[in-house]
């Protein structure tokens, strides 16, 4: 109540400075006047309302005034705080702009100015959109009044009276994108003003009517033809959305009921990334909302070699860090992936990882050309909150003409395939630099829910346009995967508390039963063999349902392992000697391929094929045959040395 009485005075007060501007010097003494007593009546009647009561309802957006402050946000321009913003492109030119010129700001100092031009374009594209977008807590299924003011002006003074269009629309998840919205309401500002000598503002106001606890509120400025040498101007501001306040709903919601978002959701917009509404919380947490509690993403690291510190693997495609697999589409274009140590380009130690596309001497060249690395994540949480944090940067050569050429995404999916990831999410890490002069290392943080006991991550770089003689390059480092808890609770289940174990594999204590460490070169078979444990109860216990597929720096709790602390420290002294899968035995040998293999250590060094088989490791058969395991990830084209599987044939060079 006091602040609407706030805002109106206000608005009435700066229509009379307006007018002043362009009175007589009579007339600017009568509006003076005038004007002194509406500041007088804001002060006297906002200072008599009570100050005790807030009001039922409430603007649940952040910054809808934009007297918050502006943030630079690459590939867009300045933008208000705890907004968002996107672009579609194309033959045109985007800009975003804190505007305290007071002939466009509605209330307060300052206004969102964006801009759509095709300045210095002989023909620009039709249907360019340009928008800000926001996330907000509300209450399911109550009804919410949206409003906002703006303008828009133009360079164009002449054409099609609809030429220009504002409209908004939602979507009840958090973030989200921009092309999914279906229900766009043009606002009916077909007023347009010349850019330099700006009018009024208009005024628009709906109802929306969420249908979860969240909702997504975009905002996009179009404008319809590509003319050339054009300039769009709109200013928004008091953009609001007022209902019930979120945390006064009258019921607490119950655990595994919720229906509600995963993420840390505070007073402003949540986390970008593609959080869904989950299912049931796990075991552990907290019967309060977990909205009222921030999350905490501390804990153990479950990505290996993500500062791609512990080396790289000599793959088909190129140098892979160890612990990842390579992947590219193809086509008419050249891949390359390298052991970056550039120090400009590496953001934690000495090594990043560097991914190249480029189409140097090919034409006809492809476009959409893909190249990224994937690690799996064991020992999920399903519906569990995780972050994903890394750092990276794009840069290249060619094309540079076009700002938006190359892209950075990121995707979850349940097996290594690529191109079975449902959703692709684009990364911003800031500008695309020249090839020889990069600019700083971005950084990136997300947060997403587990699909899943296992998952895949997945990292690629983008190469969009088929143009000849483009080189992309895609520098990565500093890859985190950590699981999130609210503050002062705990998920049942993850490895809090199993900190400080050692990394270098071997067995740790932990009660009654061991957690283990997988090394190089391990296997699931070999790993239940040393603990005396089956194989079935591991994968059980721990949530794996494929055991050819482990990986380096993986825990595994072993149930009822049951050795004293002496004992512990002589198996894991036995497991430093010797094969993977035991020492040789006299005989094994000369054992024929095929009839079994004794205590898994079947070395059949004179062959020169082998079809794995379950439970075995390429470290592991590597060593039988007396190979280096790169040679024989590279013979065989492993882009992923810990993803073999069983019947597979492997050439033994």
């Amino acid at each position: 109540m006091r602040e609407q009485i706030r805002l109106t005075l206000g608005r009435l007060a700066r229509d009379l400075q307006r007018r002043l501007r362009q009175a007589s010097p009579r007339q600017r003494k009568l509006w003076s006047a005038a004007l002194a007593l509406i500041v007088v009546a804001v002060v006297t009647t906002v200072a008599a309302l009570p100050r005790i009561l807030r009001a039922s309802e409430e603007s649940v957006l952040a910054n809808g005034g934009f007297e918050d402050g502006f943030v630079a946000v690459p590939g867009c321009g300045i933008v208000g705080s705890q907004w968002n913003c996107f672009t579609n492109g194309g033959a045109a030119n985007y800009g975003f702009y804190d505007d305290s010129w007071d002939l466009v700001v509605a209330e307060g100092d300052h206004s969102q100015l964006i801009e759509i031009n095709t300045k210095g374009m002989a023909a620009g594209d039709n249907d360019r959109y340009a928008g800000l977008s926001q996330t907000a807590r509300v209450v399911k299924g109550q009804p919410y009044r949206f409003s906002m003011r703006g303008m828009i002006r133009t360079t164009s003074t002449e054409g099609d009276p609809w030429r220009y269009s504002v409209q908004v629309g939602t979507l009840d998840r958090p973030n989200g994108d921009w092309r999914d919205v279906t229900n766009w309401v043009d606002v009916g500002w077909n007023t347009y003003y010349p850019r330099t000598e700006p009018g009024s503002f208009s005024d628009f106001q709906t109802v929306f009517v969420p249908q979860s606890e969240v909702i997504t509120v975009f905002i996009r400025v179009w404008k319809k033809w590509g003319v050339a040498f054009e300039e769009l101007d709109v200013n928004l501001d008091a953009i609001a959305l007022v209902g019930p306040p979120p945390h006064r709903q009258s019921e607490t919601p119950k655990m595994g009921g919720m229906g509600g978002p995963v993420g840390e959701m505070q007073d402003g917009p949540m986390q970008d990334g593609p959080m869904q509404q989950g299912p049931a919380q796990p075991m552990g947490w907290s019967e309060q909302p977990q909205w009222d509690r921030p999350l905490v993403c501390n804990s153990q690291d479950l990505v290996y070699n993500g500062s791609f510190e512990q080396g790289f693997a000599d793959t088909p495609l190129g140098d892979v860090g160890r612990g990842w697999g390579a992947f590219t589409n193809g086509g008419a274009a050249a891949y390359g992936f390298y052991d970056e140590q550039w120090t400009p380009v590496v953001a934690d130690g000495k090594h990043g990882q560097l991914i190249e596309i480029n189409s140097k001497g090919i034409f006809p060249t492809d476009a959409d050309r893909y190249a990224g690395i994937y690690q799996r994540l064991d020992g999920l949480h399903p519906g569990a909150t995780y972050e994903l944090t890394l750092r990276g940067l794009l840069r290249g050569v060619g094309n540079e003409e076009e700002p938006y050429r190359f892209a950075a995404q990121w995707g979850i999916g349940r097996n290594p395939d690529w191109m079975q990831v449902e959703e692709w999410t684009e990364m911003d890490l800031g500008a695309i630099y020249p090839r020889t002069e990069p600019g700083a290392m971005g950084s990136y943080t997300v947060r997403f829910e587990a699909p899943g006991p296992q998952a895949v991550l997945f990292i690629r770089g983008w190469n969009k346009w088929a143009v000849t003689n483009v080189e992309m390059d895609f520098n990565l480092d500093a890859i985190s995967v950590r699981a999130c808890e609210p503050a002062g609770g705990g998920m049942a289940g993850q490895d809090q508390g199993r900190q400080g174990h050692g990394e270098q594999g071997g067995p740790q204590v932990d009660g009654a039963n061991c957690l283990y460490v997988v090394k190089p070169g391990d296997s699931l078979g070999a790993i239940a063999e040393r603990f005396g444990v089956s194989m079935d109860v591991i994968m059980r216990t721990n949530g794996v349902t494929d055991a050819d597929m482990i990986y380096v720096g993986q825990k595994f709790e072993i149930p009822g392992c049951g050795k004293s602390g002496q004992e512990m420290g002589r198996m894991e002294g036995s497991m430093e000697q010797g094969p993977i899968d035991g020492p040789q035995r006299p005989g094994d040998e000369e054992r024929p391929m095929g009839e079994g293999r004794p205590d898994s250590a079947e070395q059949p060094r004179t062959a020169k094929s082998y079809a794995v088989r379950e439970g075995d490791s390429l470290g592991a058969i590597a060593e039988r045959f007396g190979v280096d395991v790169y040679a024989l990830a590279s013979a065989n084209g492993i882009d992923n040395m810990n993803m073999i599987y069983a019947g597979q044939e492997l050439h033994i060079p």
